[in-house]
């Protein structure tokens, strides 16, 4: 369901009962900016029975600051992961809890630590986590909502080349191995390919349609050796359940190679839908040369400066790559709200986030001019990553500044939008001044 609402009204909804007004909300915006350095660390959860669930956690050694020791002659690094279990909707007291504080020798390119806590089936739980840099006094948190059910999920596990997998999108030609928390000796696999549309704009405030669809192919999988094999050989979906009538499971999400990376020319003109007019997108996709045809696309912004267009196309393709990484929920991210929004304006200074959803704010908090993207959580048959933006008939002005910007040569972001506010306020100050002078 589409919501329509008013600008004002938008900003009444925003300031009232809405997530944003919860006191232990804190701003996350970090985690969708690139320029921030911060620990971006993997988070995988598997309930290994009714009553306990481990997490799963893989951190990138380069992230953090790897400091001299004398006594080992050699850089060490530093760490604490500290976790507390929630009933999500009372958090007045934790449930269960876990830490591990470790130093160690910077020797290896992947930390990797689990921890088991006690969790039981059908309640709904938030699963706060922080992980600390020692060395730098840094820290960084996350919130995984879930629900323990019998189809989840995170009653499967993912191998490839023998390592445990974080997340759930591979790239045609790759094979997986699937185990469940069970002692089944078949599970049942769903395949779908449909090609998902691309968000519309923000402004659009036409009702969404819910489609109902089927599956190009269903088949078994029987267990080989504790594992099921899955071959990845089509882009789609593989929709995998432990029983025949599960309405949830494990979705594997495949790609073209390269994912989450824009690798080809027929991609980079798919993705540029946002900025195109309808008569350049005929032209891109009919061009014989597509490479050629992106290259003249991008030159005729930058008014045939190289430098200009090297640089339109980095930040572009980009917030695409990021925007795939972030966002792909059962198509790729940068199809979906929260991706045309990132692509289009950047990423955000400002991330509220709860179970209901997200709310994004360029600008100052509190100030009247700034731009807010409100984003609901959707249930999704194939994802848990499927947010919806709030569309309202207020955006349009900004969606076509910022369009026109990347028309003109230089990549929209928040410190245009800041730039705006800035003006705005200029102007109210002056128009004061004026009215009692």
């Amino acid at each position: 369901m589409n919501i329509k609402i008013s600008y004002f009204f938008l900003l009444l909804l925003l300031s009232s009962c809405g997530f944003i007004g919860k006191k232990n909300l804190q701003n996350s915006a970090y985690l969708y900016q690139e320029k921030i350095a911060k620990i971006n660390a993997e988070y995988q959860l598997y309930h290994q029975s009714n009553t306990e669930s481990t997490l799963y956690c893989k951190i990138k050694s380069s992230e953090l600051l790897s400091i001299f020791s004398a006594n080992e002659k050699q850089k060490k690094i530093s760490f604490l992961i500290s976790g507390k279990l929630f009933v999500a909707e009372d958090e007045s007291a934790s449930i269960d809890s876990f830490a591990v504080e470790k130093s160690m020798l910077d020797t290896t390119k992947w930390i990797t630590e689990y921890f088991t806590f006690s969790a039981e089936l059908h309640e709904h739980y938030v699963l706060r986590i922080t992980l600390k840099d020692l060395n730098k006094a840094a820290a960084v948190n996350k919130s995984i909502y879930f629900k323990k059910k019998i189809d989840s999920n995170e009653n499967f596990q993912i191998f490839k080349d023998q390592e445990k997998q974080y997340g759930n999108t591979f790239n045609i030609a790759d094979t997986i191995l699937i185990s469940h928390n069970t002692d089944k000796k078949n599970l049942f696999v769903s395949f779908f390919n449909k090609d998902f549309d691309v968000a519309t704009a923000p402004f659009n405030l036409e009702e969404l349609k819910t489609e109902k669809i089927n599956p190009k192919a269903t088949y078994n999988l029987t267990i080989d050796s504790n594992f099921f094999l899955l071959p990845i050989a089509q882009k789609g979906i593989y929709q995998v359940i432990a029983n025949e009538h599960d309405e949830k499971g494990l979705n594997i999400l495949s790609f073209e190679s390269d994912f989450p990376a824009i690798a080809t020319a027929t991609d980079m003109i798919a993705t540029l839908q946002y900025i195109c007019t309808e008569e350049e997108m005929q032209e891109l996709r009919l061009a014989k040369n597509k490479k050629i045809a992106v290259d003249q696309f991008w030159l005729s912004k930058a008014k045939n400066d190289k430098q200009i267009a090297k640089k339109l196309i980095s930040t572009y393709y980009k917030r695409v790559e990021n925007a795939n990484k972030f966002f792909t929920s059962y198509k790729a991210g940068w199809k979906t709200d929260r991706g045309m929004i990132i692509v289009v304006f950047g990423a955000p200074n400002i991330i509220y986030q709860s179970k209901e959803g997200e709310s994004w704010i360029y600008g100052e908090k509190n100030n009247m001019y700034a731009l807010n993207f409100t984003f609901t959580k959707i249930k999704n048959k194939f994802s848990d990553n499927d947010f919806q933006l709030n569309r309202s008939a207020y955006f349009k002005n900004i969606w076509k500044t910022a369009q026109s910007a990347w028309r003109d040569g230089y990549p929209y972001s928040d410190i245009d939008i800041k730039e705006k506010i800035y003006e705005q306020e200029r102007r109210q100050r002056q128009s004061q001044f004026y009215f009692w002078h």
